[in-house]
C-alpha cells in the first residue's frame, strides 16, 4: 500500500512539533544562564551513535561577550582522569609498564611505605595516599597560586604515612592521578600531552583536545570561569599546571568522538576498552564502582559509566 502524500506530510509535521517540544524543554533547563551577562554551559546528547542535540548557553567570555558554542574549549577538571588512565592502559598493553609495578619504580622520590602501592592502586583510588589538593591548602596555598606536578610530588614526598594500607579501602585521591601523569611522562619518553595527542586524540580526530601543561598558553575559544564575590562576577585566576587529575581542555564535539570509541574501539581495540572499564578490587575481594577514571553506576535501572569534574569554577559531567 502507498501512503497518501497528505498522511506523510502530517506525520512529518507531528514529528517536527514533538522534536521542537523536546528541544524547548531542554532549553528551559538552561534558560537562567542563557544570556549575554552570564557564564553558561555547553551540552551534547548522543542517541544511537549520533550527536542528536548540541547547544551552547550563555557566555564563554564576559569581557568580550563571546557566546558559548559546542566548539568552545572547556577545562573539564576531574573528567580528565579517564584520559590519564587511558594513557596508562595503552602503555600497559604496549608492555612499557605493569599495572602491578610499585609506584616507586617509576617515581623513586616517593618514600617507601609499610605496604606496596602499585600503579593499579593509583588508578582505582585504593592507594591510601593523601590528597595533594588538601595538602596544598594545608600548606597555605590557594588553588589560584602557581602549582605544578613537581610541586605535588614534593608535597607527597614529605608524607611519612598513608591514610590506610594500600588496597584496604577506596578513597578518592587526586594524588594518584597526578602521579599517573608523571609516570606517563617518564615511561613514554614524552610528555603526557604529546603521548595522549599521538595515541588517542589525533587517531580519533579530537583536534581541540589536549592536556594543558602551560597555563599561560593562548588558547583560541578558551572558556573563562567565574565566581561571585560580593554579588559581582569575578574571573578565576588559573595558574595551575599540575595535571593528570585535571587540566584537560576539550569540546562537546570532541567528547562525542571519545564516547564513540567505547563502541567502535578505534583506539586500542576491544582489549583497551575492556581494560579501562575494569572495576577495582579491594584486598577483601570487594569490587568498587571505580574503573579507569570512570565510575560504574545506575540511572533509572540502566547501567551507566560516568565521571564528573569540579574545579576553579568549572563543572563537567560525562555519562
Amino acid at each position: 500500500k502507498i501512503k497518501p502524500a497528505a498522511k506523510i506530510t502530517e506525520q512529518a509535521s507531528t514529528k517536527k512539533e514533538k522534536k521542537q517540544e523536546i528541544n524547548s524543554k531542554i532549553d528551559n533547563i538552561f534558560s537562567e544562564w542563557d544570556n549575554k551577562y552570564s557564564p553558561g554551559c555547553a551540552l551534547g546528547i548522543i542517541k544511537n551513535g549520533e550527536l542528536i542535540y548540541t547547544k551552547g548557553y550563555g557566555m564563554g567570555n564576559l569581557d568580550y561577550k563571546i557566546p558559548l558554542t559546542t566548539d568552545s574549549k572547556f577545562y573539564i577538571a576531574s573528567t580528565t582522569k579517564q584520559f590519564t588512565a587511558a594513557c596508562i592502559a595503552l602503555l600497559s598493553i604496549e608492555g612499557k609498564l605493569s599495572l602491578d609495578d610499585e609506584v616507586q619504580k617509576h617515581i623513586p622520590e616517593l618514600p617507601k611505605y609499610q605496604d606496596k602501592i602499585t600503579v593499579r592502586n593509583l588508578i582505582h583510588h585504593s592507594s591510601g595516599l593523601r590528597d595533594y589538593l588538601l595538602l596544598m591548602r594545608l600548606s597555605g596555598k590557594s588553588f589560584e597560586d602557581y602549582f605544578s606536578i613537581d610541586d605535588g610530588i614534593q608535597l607527597l614526598s614529605k608524607q611519612k604515612e598513608t591514610n590506610f594500607s594500600s588496597g584496604d579501602e577506596y578513597l578518592y585521591s587526586n594524588s594518584g592521578y597526578l602521579l599517573l601523569a608523571e609516570i606517563v611522562n617518564r615511561v613514554s619518553g614524552m610528555t603526557i600531552r604529546k603521548y595522549a595527542d599521538k595515541n588517542i586524540f589525533q587517531p580519533l580526530g579530537m583536534t581541540n583536545t589536549f592536556f594543558n601543561d602551560d597555563h599561560s598558553q593562548v588558547i583560541e575559544n578558551r572558556v573563562i570561569s567565574y565566581h561571585y564575590q560580593s554579588n559581582t562576577l569575578k574571573r578565576f585566576v588559573q595558574n595551575f599546571d599540575a595535571l593528570g587529575d585535571g587540566n584537560l581542555i576539550t569540546t562537546i564535539n570532541d567528547m562525542y568522538l571519545w564516547d564513540q570509541n567505547f563502541y567502535h574501539h578505534k583506539v586500542g581495540g576491544k582489549e583497551f576498552t575492556d581494560l579501562i572499564l575494569t572495576q577495582g578490587k579491594l584486598n577483601n575481594g570487594d569490587t568498587t564502582n571505580y574503573s579507569f577514571g570512570l565510575i560504574h553506576g545506575k540511572y533509572k535501572g540502566l547501567k551507566t559509566v560516568s565521571h564528573g569534574g569540579a574545579f576553579l569554577g568549572f563543572r563537567t559531567e560525562f555519562m
